[in-house]
């Protein structure tokens, strides 16, 4: 091999070196500037927590107890209207209602299933939390504390990855607890497509 050979060989290798690092920056960049975005979208979902937790809770699908009986069984006649409160943010995707209805349905046949032995043996020694949600704030996916604004603008974006056409967020909070969020883009815009037990 010539000496103008062996340098044009070792030309060509530093520009694949150069554009395989441009390549790297570029990839980084764009998960720092999609991080910041989804993790405005974040924020502007819990802010709306903030404003509509009272409302959107009320509608929520409850147990309830069966009359005369130590039965109980998933009350769902609210959850299109639950699922509709969220909507209305405009911070989720058309998706989400089916992440909601997953959660709460699964529950509700669990608890067809029970047989009645079931049911005397939790009357008779109390029953506890059946569901995650009986046992933590829905939209904050933990036990209550006292969120604010000055709260909500301390989260920040502990993990970022991305599967097919969905782009996860693992946000973690001031008390250092996380929760995932899933993306999606919808007309050019990113919208929830699943949070905490809502998958």
């Amino acid at each position: 091999m010539s000496d103008e050979e062996q340098t044009m060989k070792k030309i060509r290798v530093k520009i694949i070196v150069v554009v395989v690092v441009l390549l790297f920056s570029l990839s980084a960049y764009a998960d720092v500037e999609t991080a910041k975005v989804l993790l405005g979208k974040v924020k502007d979902f819990y802010m709306w927590a903030l404003a509509n937790h009272d409302k959107v809770s009320a509608l929520e699908p409850r147990i309830r107890n069966v009359e005369g009986s130590t039965r109980f069984y998933l009350d769902i006649k609210t959850l299109n209207e639950f699922s509709h409160e969220f909507m209305k943010s405009g911070l989720f995707s058309k998706q989400f209602p089916d992440a909601i209805a997953r959660y709460y349905k699964k529950y509700e046949a669990q608890f067809n299933a029970f047989p009645q032995s079931e049911f005397d043996e939790m009357a008779k020694d109390g029953r506890g939390p059946m569901m995650d949600v009986e046992d933590m704030d829905i939209f904050f996916c933990a036990q209550e504390y006292d969120y604010d604004p000055k709260f909500i603008q301390g989260m920040r974006i502990f993990e970022l990855s991305e599967k097919s056409d969905v782009t996860s967020v693992v946000v973690e909070s001031p008390y250092k607890w996380k929760t995932t969020f899933d993306f999606k883009k919808e007309d050019g815009q990113w919208l929830i497509v699943g949070y905490c037990v809502y998958q």
